[in-house]
């Protein structure tokens, strides 16, 4: 052997250069192209480091005790129970796609258990064979691991998100295990704290799937704040008052959808008994005409929506202590969800946000009323900010922001949230009810007025999934997009013993178990 390559000092240069290799793998393109090149980087260090410490390399020496061989043996040991599960989870000799992030055992106090058994593998060999410079080593590989990591977690942040930076707030060591160590290993495998749901009308069937979804993979117990417009401000608040899953569905299922556009002689009268049957139901059928068109001039809505009303209040009496005028303060009070509800303010040309932080005195009962009232379909609602019947017209919340996606954007939901990034928030996941334009009927057919509503409602909404959904790659990737098949807002008519009412209920089962069954951090770049 040459004198130069006798030297142990060029070994540690070899095994040196091997780190160095080891950090361009993960920060350069070349090595994330390359697997092979980590590979190598890693095989450099480990000869490197193991022929500087042979007998046949000149260089001073313990002499022979006993005491060293059992503590080579015992640093032997620690090696291998710190390298082995380190190893099969180091991601420079893994890809991508075989990655996954352990947090339990070794990793529950250590976040790089490879490296601790590395130092220990040194400290053993140089014991091993007497190797003074090999122990004066050691705090030099150590150095340059941490090195090593920095590069090599800085892709980790970018590559797992927020998880990672959760991780470590939880184990804090590097290398050297740092206390107190959280062995609970409680880490969510999603971060949702946000719903939110778009209105829909009778679609928001399809949410009585999500929500069997959303309990089967144990999102629903870390929720913290629902949010909703128009049949989606309903399913926020039955939602909100944090029951099981099957007391929830028996809420909503209580809703008689037929019963929800009705006239008030349908809820009030009778036929007339003092006439010929044949007689009485026309009797009935033209004063609920006059009826409604007294309303749709006077209320600017065709339909009462008395019995909806009369359906959430006997809901929310049964929730809060029996008061059917619950606040957002006392949905508070109670410990429920925070609950968003979303209106529109015709009058001011605006979209009102209720909840406990704005309009903590307002009845939920008359939040929600006013978000499901469909412009001309259903009265509207006067309110002035303290009580209906007077003040600024509300309708529809989906009349201006129908998909409230955004509504937990805002900087103050940026506190000690890691999932906060460039003015985005990723703790909040939306219900996108979309229509595919290949299931609208090729031969609809408009014969009266709610033909007509109904018909200029859906072509309102297709035009919004351009912006809200279709052009939107953000948002896109944080939604659960449920096709609603062929189902119109306004079918009323749909009840559970219907094929297409179970079949949308299974639309939103599969649309969510399946973008949790993929999920992955929706900024998640390819670097590697």
């Amino acid at each position: 052997m040459s004198e130069v390559s006798l030297s142990p000092f060029f070994w540690a240069v070899v095994s040196l250069f091997g780190i160095l290799a080891a950090t361009a793998a993960v920060n350069t393109k070349y090595g994330k192209k390359y697997r092979w090149f980590g590979i190598v980087s890693v095989g450099l260090f480990t000869i490197g480091r193991l022929i500087m410490v042979l007998p046949i390399i000149p260089q001073p020496r313990f002499q022979a005790e006993t005491w060293l061989f059992v503590m080579a043996i015992l640093f032997g040991i620690a090696a291998f129970i710190f390298l082995y599960p380190g190893l099969k989870y180091q991601p420079i000799v893994i890809s991508q796609q075989n990655f996954k992030l352990r947090t339990d055992g070794l990793f529950s106090i250590v976040r790089h258990p490879v490296y601790l058994g590395e130092i220990f593998l040194s400290i053993s060999i140089s014991l091993f064979f007497r190797s003074i410079i090999g122990i004066f080593f050691v705090p030099i590989w150590w150095a340059a691991f941490t090195l090593h990591i920095i590069h090599e977690e800085e892709r980790m942040e970018i590559e797992i998100g927020p998880f990672y930076l959760e991780y470590k707030n939880h184990v804090r060591g590097r290398i050297i295990p740092i206390p107190p160590f959280d062995l609970s290993n409680s880490y969510s495998k999603y971060p949702f704290k946000n719903l939110v749901f778009k209105g829909g009308g009778v679609k928001g069937t399809a949410y009585l799937g999500v929500i069997k979804a959303l309990h089967e993979n144990g999102i629903l117990n870390q929720i913290e704040r629902v949010a909703g417009s128009s049949a989606g401000a309903i399913t926020a608040t039955l939602l909100s008052f944090n029951k099981d899953v099957e007391t929830t569905y028996s809420m909503m299922d209580s809703l008689n959808y037929q019963m929800v556009p009705a006239l008030k002689s349908d809820l009030d009268s009778n036929e007339p008994t003092w006439l010929p049957k044949f007689i009485g139901k026309e009797v009935v059928k033209l004063s609920s005409d006059v009826e409604a068109v007294q309303r749709l001039v006077s209320k600017y809505g065709w339909y009462s929506s008395e019995y909806f009303y009369n359906w959430l209040k006997n809901v929310i009496s049964e929730n809060c202590n029996g008061n059917p005028m619950a606040t957002f303060a006392d949905f508070k009070k109670c410990g429920y969800k925070d609950l968003y509800i979303i209106t529109t303010n015709l009058s001011g040309l605006e979209v009102t946000v209720f909840s406990n932080e704005k309009t903590p005195h307002i009845p939920v009962a008359n939040a929600v009323r006013m978000s499901m009232s469909i412009p001309l379909f259903f009265e509207s609602i006067q309110f002035d900010g303290n009580q209906t019947n007077k003040g600024d017209i509300h309708i529809d919340g989906g009349v201006m922001l129908n998909y409230p996606i955004h509504l937990f954007d805002d900087s103050k939901y940026s506190q000690g949230n890691l999932w906060y990034r460039n003015e985005i928030n990723w703790e909040t996941l939306g219900f996108y009810l979309y229509t595919h334009t290949d299931n609208i009927s090729t031969n609809p057919q408009i014969n009266n007025f709610k033909d007509y509503v109904s018909h200029l409602y859906e072509c309102y909404n297709i035009s919004m999934q351009l912006n809200e959904i279709d052009n939107n790659h953000i948002d896109k990737q944080r939604s659960v997009i449920i096709d609603t098949l062929d189902i119109q807002a306004t079918e009323f008519d749909l009840t559970p013993s219907d094929d297409r009412y179970q079949k949308l209920i299974e639309q939103g089962y599969t649309a969510t178990s399946q973008y949790l069954h993929n999920y992955r951090h929706p900024t998640t770049k390819i670097i590697w």
